[in-house]
């Protein structure tokens, strides 16, 4: 009976021990949790979201490096305590194994959002039905290749260009982003025989970025196949139809105003039955345009927010369009408007390529005839 007794109250001791335990574990998970609501509250409040990529850098390896190894730390004291503390042994190994299984999240989601799904090229592909046109012609929208170095998930990139079998490539900008010991010479001369071994039947034209500053000491013939229609138009003829291109300069491109004029002169020299697109590298310029007899603008740069969360949408898209304009295809009054997430992700500052729930992209745009009913 004696015996019984003291089983009993070595049983009532050790669940109200583990009580106890839990309860400490639960208080600190609380504190855990309203740390980390503080540190990103301070980097929103030094000005993450402006965006500010060092900050941003810093909120990345905070929330998938730092806080893990907080999280393997309470892991570990806790598994350490389950030896000695042999009443509260339970609830000291069940704390270790849900916290050792928190860090290994976060380091997992780490991996993927900087090594998977930045490489999870998509080819998202639009039918759009036109009567200016007496041929179908597959364009292919890419922006944003961004690469710091030439590797082989760029050549991958044009294999699969190759692959879709484009008539025309038009590539918003944003070509190189190099990261030593890379350099822009080094990584061009890759990049530039890649573009040049794809070279579609009605060519390969493209605006500039930020990020290829160089690229404007290259002469035009240097560059060939890929030509840059920067504040210029082209017109591609197709039979008895046309389709009349227009590059905007960089700052145009970033601001209605500014392209206004550039736009309304193109307007006014290029034939209304012509297929009019215009491009570049940011969406911008759309903005004042829902009037504009312009049959297809293009555009890249925000990289469709590289970072999108669930019932908020992207977090950083660096420009003065509507966030749900930040990628993807749509009507925007007269124009039909592309906006590409990207072929590659923003490396300034030392941020690794990371894309959450936004992979990398190219559009194909296929242009139909619209054939009158019968």
């Amino acid at each position: 009976m004696t015996e019984l007794t003291g089983l009993a109250m070595t049983d009532v001791a050790s669940r109200s021990t583990n009580g106890r335990v839990w309860k400490l574990g639960l208080l600190l998970g609380f504190f855990i949790i309203l740390y980390v609501a503080c540190r990103n509250y301070l980097y929103l409040q030094a000005g993450m979201l402006a965006p500010n990529f060092t900050i941003i850098r810093q909120a990345y390896n905070f929330n998938l490096f730092e806080l893990p190894l907080i999280l393997f730390g309470v892991a570990a004291l806790s598994a350490g305590l389950a030896i000695t503390w042999r009443n509260s042994r339970r609830a000291l190994i069940w704390t270790a194994l849900i916290y050792a299984f928190l860090g290994l999240d976060l380091l997992m989601l780490r991996y993927y959002v900087t090594y998977v799904e930045p490489e999870q090229l998509v080819v998202r592909q639009v039918r759009l039905e036109t009567p200016k046109l007496d041929q179908a012609v597959r364009v292919l929208h890419i922006s944003d290749i961004q690469a710091g170095a030439i590797e082989a998930y760029q050549e991958a990139i044009f294999e699969q260009i190759e692959a879709l079998e484009p008539d025309l490539i038009l590539n918003t900008g944003d070509f190189l982003q190099v990261v030593p010991p890379a350099t822009f010479e080094s990584e061009w001369a890759k990049l530039h025989a890649l573009i040049a071994r794809v070279n579609p039947p009605l060519g390969t034209y493209a605006v500039f970025g930020d990020t290829e500053r160089e690229l404007y000491r290259i002469q035009p013939e240097e560059l060939e196949p890929l030509v840059m229609l920067s504040s210029r138009d082209h017109r591609i003829e197709l039979g008895s139809s046309a389709i009349n291109l227009h590059g905007l300069s960089l700052f145009q491109s970033k601001s209605d105003e500014w392209a206004m004029r550039s736009i309304e002169q193109w307007l006014a020299l290029s034939a209304p039955n012509d297929f009019r697109i215009l491009f570049g590298h940011a969406p911008d310029y759309v903005l004042g345009l829902s009037e504009a007899s312009i049959d297809l603008c293009l555009a890249g740069h925000t990289h469709g927010g590289q970072v999108v969360l669930p019932f908020f949408g992207p977090l950083v898209i660096d420009s003065a369009v509507p966030k749900d304009w930040a990628q993807g295809f749509r009507r925007v009054g007269i124009p039909y408007l592309n906006v590409s997430a990207g072929a590659g992700s923003n490396r300034r500052h030392g941020l690794p390529p990371l894309r959450f729930n936004c992979p990398t992209e190219m559009t194909l745009i296929e242009l139909v005839p619209l054939r009158p009913i019968r």
